[in-house]
């Protein structure tokens, strides 16, 4: 059996997409699978914290990102569909040139880019191979602009319904697709190294040299400004200067500055390699998990799963959630007391979660032991992965 994995974010960038890959693919016959992304896509944020490069084959189409960005934002000014249409059958013909020559049995598309999934699709029937879906966020809501949010909407409607298989990252994307589509999607929650994280915390000090740390540990950009800002805010209104914001992002200070998250709670931190992460949050006193309430893309908030959610629950430290009720990330560290959630977009109300984490020793014991078991149930990349593989087995044998 051999597939063609089609992913706009591969192994090594650091994204939480390719580090998803990296987990489900690391231990993959290198002659079982071959990896098709965009030109020159994978030079962005190869970074001292990224994953290796899978020992599989990588094919890079054209045009290059930078590149197919600039005619995408043309198009969506001008409302040419010509250009969309045009670049879709480019994509195709592309795809299927490589995945014929490889010999594929099945190809897997994922999100995150607008043609990967419709391209794949349209491969899939002219070769006669199964399609799956890996949509890691919703796919037609992913686009700012209304223009390109109708292509990719207009051709969800035929490559859900027609997929072999879809695997989602959550039950909040799953319910979406079945009340949409009326389809049934697999659930792989993003994996985790459970084996990185064996050292257990003491949960009962905090606040080690005289500092209680609250700790972010990835990207910061539209999906998670107002949170943090929030956050800052709380801080400062909490007037204890032994509690302090540590980032660690691939996204630089200045950026971070511009976007309102600064102030004296605020240490950045350079990238780190991702074999120090677990160290570095297990030596936190509180994690911070993050969303928007207010973003340009709140359906994809909501149903978003951070990349690095397995690796907070595995820490074994107590899980501070600052995001929408309506949102996966909400639900899921309340239904499972996992982490303490505060859902409303308000400063104070942040304050007063924050102080109940820190002063309340028994809370902290039982969210981090109950996140730790979490991740043992839902986000072991062990588990996952033999998901995967089944997934495989079951759609390329029939």
């Amino acid at each position: 059996m051999k597939f063609a994995l089609v992913s706009v974010g591969l192994p090594p960038s650091q994204s939480g997409q390719s580090m998803v890959l990296y987990h489900l693919l690391k231990d993959v016959r290198p002659d079982q699978y071959c990896l098709i992304t965009q030109k020159n896509f994978y030079l962005y944020g190869v970074q001292g914290n990224s994953s290796s490069t899978l020992p599989g084959t990588y094919y890079y189409i054209k045009p290059d990102h930078q590149v197919l960005r600039a005619m995408l934002g043309f198009a969506s000014s001008t409302h040419s569909t010509g250009i969309l249409d045009a670049l879709l059958r480019l994509r195709v013909r592309q795809l299927e040139r490589i995945i014929h020559r490889e010999g594929c049995d099945a190809v897997i598309a994922c999100t995150g880019d607008l043609f990967d999934p419709p391209a794949a699709y349209q491969v899939s029937r002219s070769l006669g191979i199964p399609y799956i879906l890996y949509a890691f966020d919703h796919y037609s809501y992913q686009w700012f602009s209304p223009f390109l949010r109708a292509f990719a909407q207009k051709h969800e409607e035929q490559i859900v319904p027609g997929a072999a298989e879809i695997i989602v990252p959550n039950e909040f994307l799953c319910q979406e697709y079945r009340q949409t589509y009326g389809v049934e999607a697999t659930v792989l929650h993003n994996p985790c190294d459970l084996s990185r994280y064996q050292e257990t915390p003491d949960n009962s000090k905090i606040g080690r040299d005289g500092e209680i740390t609250i700790l972010y540990t990835g990207g910061v950009y539209e999906a998670h400004y107002d949170a943090f800002k929030n956050l800052i805010s709380a801080l400062n209104y909490l007037n204890r200067p032994e509690i302090h914001l540590h980032i660690y992002t691939p996204q630089s200070e200045s950026k971070l500055r511009a976007n309102g998250i600064s102030g004296d709670p605020v240490t950045y931190h350079k990238n780190q390699p991702i074999v120090t992460m677990p160290a570095i949050q297990q030596k936190a006193d509180v994690l911070f998990l993050p969303l928007a309430f207010n973003s340009p893309y709140p359906e994809v908030v909501n149903s978003a799963s951070p990349g690095k959610m397995g690796e907070l629950l595995a820490a074994r430290r107590p899980v501070l959630v600052h995001a929408p009720a309506g949102s996966f990330v909400s639900w899921y560290f309340k239904r499972y007391s996992c982490g303490l959630v505060v859902d409303k977009n308000d400063p104070v109300e942040l304050a007063k979660g924050i102080e109940t984490l820190v002063d309340d020793q028994a809370l902290r014991e039982n969210l981090s032991t109950a996140a730790y078991a979490r991740a043992a149930k839902d986000f072991d990349e062990r588990l996952i992965k033999k998901k995967f593989w089944d997934i495989l087995e079951s759609r390329c044998t029939r």
